[in-house]
């Protein structure tokens, strides 16, 4: 162990000032049982807040039986590979199809992870002469997202319809000069805080300005909207909303 880490381990210096209390506690907790909202922390049953299982999927008597099915028929390694190269299955294009129906959207696109998931598809819509524009109360996906962005960005007040149309006056001169476009992402639930985003003022804002919208709703999907199909729905603008990203949790 080197003497950096050493000194960490003996609570010595910044980095160390709090890593006897804090590991094992708020960070590396080592939680027991089935993933549900009740689990067992340091011999005690506890009211779990933080598991991603807000849909109770995880362990649902159905949800369990298919993958006992498919296991069953398929193996647990299947398809074996990239869907690029040869993990592409009817599978994929049949859940993705009801999905884009089931969100209002022309297509849908699976993919394996939340957080990288919003990465990539921040860095494929943009490129050097585009502009985004976010709430800066995003999730941290989104703001890492935002920052491998090679061009300009510029955060704005949390739901501020004013601080969005001051940074979007100021992303117009930009594309002006660069030809590029200006992207506009916000949550649909602020997981941080747990209220909406103003998706339908934000979609009012296309009368003046020309932008695409790009919304996460990990908190909204399956919850908000009449048949849980998102925040969107739930405010009755899901198609000014160009980009619509979700997560099963």
């Amino acid at each position: 162990m080197s003497d950096l880490f050493q000194k960490i381990r003996e609570n010595k210096g910044p980095l160390g000032k709090w890593a006897n209390k804090a590991e094992g506690y708020f960070v590396f907790p080592e939680l027991k049982g089935k993933i549900s909202n009740l689990m067992e922390f340091n011999g005690n049953e506890v009211v779990m807040w933080s598991v991603n299982d807000y849909l109770g999927l995880a362990n649902d008597k159905e949800v369990l039986q298919f993958d006992k099915d498919a296991i069953k028929e398929y193996g647990i390694a299947y398809p074996m590979g990239g869907r690029m190269m040869t993990g592409e299955t009817s599978y994929h294009l049949e859940f993705e199809s009801k999905l884009a129906e089931f969100v209002g959207k022309e297509k849908a696109l699976l993919l394996n992870f939340g957080y990288q998931g919003i990465l990539s598809v921040i860095d494929a819509l943009v490129n050097k002469n585009d502009v985004i524009v976010y709430d800066r109360d995003s999730h941290a996906c989104i703001i890492d997202g935002v920052r491998l962005h090679m061009g300009k960005r510029f955060a704005f007040k949390n739901n501020d319809i004013e601080s969005i149309e001051m940074n979007l006056k100021r992303a117009n001169k930009i594309v002006e000069k660069t030809g590029g476009g200006i992207l506009v992402i916000s949550e649909g639930v602020f997981g941080m805080r747990g209220q909406q985003g103003i998706l339908k003022e934000i979609v009012a804002l296309k009368k003046k300005y020309d932008f695409k919208f790009l919304i996460d709703d990990a908190h909204g999907f399956g919850t908000l909207g009449d048949i849980g199909n998102g925040a969107g729905f739930e405010q009755g603008c899901q198609d000014g909303v160009d980009v619509y990203f979700a997560t099963f949790t």
